[in-house]
């Protein structure tokens, strides 16, 4: 779960009600499964909840239609292996006993290629012990009692599925979008700290300010993926611009624990970076581009910031330049003018991804259904738009 969520009370408020509408839609899920398997005569609808209780075990439709599919697939295939078990295994209590055993050894090795193995295992064993007491040996008995297993459990999943999609839907890709706003703000916020404790005589910073920041982001590495493979053949969004941002949220998180390092490298009396100017107007802008692509407008046309930042890159490499050719500057410690050099390139590749990823997002457009690929040359312009600011044209697309 995201500690963004308890950063403040509203978002708590939040979390708290989409559990509590997650319950009710469970027991709905669930009350439903049962009374269809009771209209229709079942005698084993006990399967048909006991599905829909694992399968909305999710809050979002991506997290239930993934559990179903496992659930589904894995309980269908067990029931079907225990049915051919159960047909041809004698009801001597020695025989079952190893049948079980090689059974569940087989399914705890196949264990290791995922959960629906395990799933099917249970379901085997459930077929084979519960139709050696329950069922009579007769073939037409047995193979009844193993296809209503596989029944009630896709009784159970469709019921799931059809609350999860149509009763309040929690979409994962939405969810993910308002992490990836409170992330890029929260990286706004630290890189504006982080260039303050430079420019202030090199103040060490402690680690502690990644705290949750780097496990959201890797975690949403994964939430992507499922709304990839599942969300997005449902509800059909855009969502390459979804990944951009997932992309370099993930790299600013990095360059931002490169910075620390490089702030925290020496332990001496701090100094003046000669530069402070052109660094604090660099990260004012870098701030700009972190909130704007994070924000609702993240589609929309960034031209003004991409100025200004490929201005402020180039006024501090002409500043950097100028230090380089100034008598003083050649007296400095080495570890200084390692420290400059190191904080100043990191920025600079930093400035570079922002704009990367701002042209890409101009370039797939405001609307969410577009579908535009950003091509190898639009590519290169991009990538090389804040070593020549006065070549980038927004209206040439």
């Amino acid at each position: 779960m995201p500690d963004s969520f308890f950063i403040n009370p509203q978002s708590m408020y939040r979390l708290l009600f989409m559990h509590v509408r997650h319950a009710f839609k469970t027991g709905i899920a669930a009350s439903m499964a049962y009374g269809i398997s009771w209209l229709l005569g079942s005698e084993f609808g006990l399967w048909a909840v006991i599905s829909t209780l694992i399968v909305m075990q999710g809050l979002s439709v991506a997290d239930s239609l993934q559990e179903s599919l496992m659930r589904f697939t894995g309980m269908s295939l067990g029931a079907l292996v225990g049915m051919g078990l159960l047909i041809v295994t004698p009801g001597n209590t020695i025989v079952l006993t190893l049948v079980v055993f090689v059974l569940c050894g087989v399914g705890a090795y196949l264990g290791r290629y995922g959960n629906r193995f395990t799933l099917a295992t249970s379901a085997a064993c459930i077929v084979l012990i519960a139709g050696q007491r329950m069922v009579e040996q007769s073939l037409a008995a047995q193979a009844l009692f193993g296809f209503t297993l596989a029944w009630e459990v896709l009784l159970g999943v469709g019921c799931a599925v059809g609350v999860s999609l149509l009763l309040w839907p929690v979409r994962l890709g939405d969810t993910l979008r308002e992490n990836i706003a409170e992330q890029f703000e929260r990286c706004a916020a630290l890189l504006d700290t982080v260039v303050d404790s430079y420019l202030d005589e090199q103040h060490h910073l402690p680690y502690s300010q990644f705290d949750g920041l780097r496990l959201q982001t890797w975690s949403n590495r994964e939430r992507m993926t499922k709304v990839r493979k599942l969300e997005a053949h449902i509800y059909h969004y855009e969502h390459q611009g979804l990944a951009i941002q997932v992309n370099t949220v993930e790299r600013c998180v990095e360059g931002m624990h490169a910075l620390i390092d490089a702030l925290n490298e020496y332990d001496e009396e701090g100094y003046d970076p000669l530069m402070g100017g052109e660094l604090r107007a660099l990260a004012d802008v870098m701030v700009r581009a972190l909130r704007h692509l994070g924000g609702p407008d993240a589609y929309n046309n960034a031209s003004g910031i991409v100025r200004d930042l490929t201005r402020s890159v180039d006024n501090a490499e002409s500043r950097l330049i100028s230090l380089r050719q100034e008598r003083g500057f050649k007296h400095l410690p080495l570890h200084r003018v390692l420290q400059l050099y190191t904080f100043y390139q990191i920025l600079r590749q930093l400035s570079e991804e922002l704009l990367f990823a701002l042209y890409e997002l101009e370039v797939l457009g405001a609307k969410p259904m577009l579908k535009k690929k950003v091509t190898a040359k639009q590519q290169a312009r991009a990538q090389s738009a804040w070593i020549n600011p006065g070549k980038y044209k927004t209206g040439d697309k």
